[in-house]
């Protein structure tokens, strides 16, 4: 029987971070000051992971580059990034000392709810305001008897002063052109999450946004500085370790899932994007 690609829960989390810390709670929020104190198993580098609720993450020493749903992210000191649920995350690499803080969301008002990926690089004033909140959240994720309520108004808050901080930031820099180019990535980003699978060329992006494939081209290198073909092979990649990782399916399968003409096609390929076989990759997570 094929498995089912494994969904990283708020309890999977909760046992990742270990729950004698206090910080999971119930299946209702995972909350962690510190990610570090964990050990490395705590969200691996290169592992991609289907997250089931919205998080936000907020870097409190090192660097680290972070994808989510194929766009990349430098985290640093002073850095915070917001998901929605549903997203596919992967570190991609982090310096020795790289440390965040992270809480989940869930059932948030929809004016404060985050509905696509967005990074923060905040002010010291910011960040120093984001750090009470954190603090504030951990006092009363720590008191006894818990109140969500609680909890989700100064989560709500939270997520209201980055909403604000949004709002300004487009104010003070919106232009139409550029407007347009971050509509058209953030467009064709959302397609390639969709048809990645089974659409592997560009024209048929290129038709979907009414482009042609010269000016997609241009356009997504341009906003991303990577080629149309890296986001398709990106995503393709990241299907594929899911496929490898929580599925007991023969590389033939998982190749014909993702519209490779043959499995050694599909085997050349995910070697040169990952300087690995399919079953050194395979076996390698099972060894970990």
């Amino acid at each position: 029987m094929v498995k089912k690609i494994k969904e990283l829960t708020l309890e999977d989390m909760g046992q990742m971070a270990g729950k004698e810390h206090g910080e999971y709670l119930d299946n209702q929020l995972l909350m962690v000051m510190s990610a570090m104190q964990f050990g490395k198993n705590f969200m691996r580098t290169c592992q991609p992971y289907r997250i089931e609720d919205g998080r936000v993450i907020r870097a409190i020493s090192g660097n680290a580059k972070i994808i989510i749903n194929m766009k990349p992210y430098s985290l640093s000191v002073g850095t915070m990034l917001v998901f929605p649920s549903d997203s596919i995350m992967e570190i991609e690499e982090k310096d020795e000392s790289f440390d965040f803080q992270i809480f989940s969301f869930r059932d948030l008002p929809a004016d404060v709810t985050f509905k696509k990926c967005t990074i923060f690089h905040l002010s010291d004033d910011d960040w120093n305001l984001m750090d009470e909140y954190f603090q504030l959240l951990k006092h009363t994720v720590s008191r006894q008897p818990l109140s969500m309520k609680s909890v989700r108004a100064i989560q709500t808050a939270l997520m209201s002063e980055l909403q604000g901080l949004i709002k300004k930031e487009h104010n003070e820099t919106s232009h139409k052109s550029a407007g347009r180019k971050e509509e058209i990535f953030h467009h064709f980003a959302t397609l390639v999450n969709q048809y990645a699978e089974k659409e592997h060329n560009i024209a048929f992006y290129a038709d979907q946004l009414c482009l042609t494939p010269n000016h997609l081209g241009s356009t997504i290198r341009e906003i991303s500085g990577m080629t149309v073909q890296d986001w398709i092979h990106r995503r393709i990649i990241q299907q594929a370790k899911l496929l490898l990782m929580y599925s007991d399916l023969p590389v033939g399968e998982i190749a014909d899932q993702l519209h490779f003409s043959t499995p050694s096609a599909f085997c050349k390929f995910f070697k040169k994007e990952t300087q690995m076989t399919t079953k050194q990759y395979r076996e390698g997570f099972v060894a970990k």
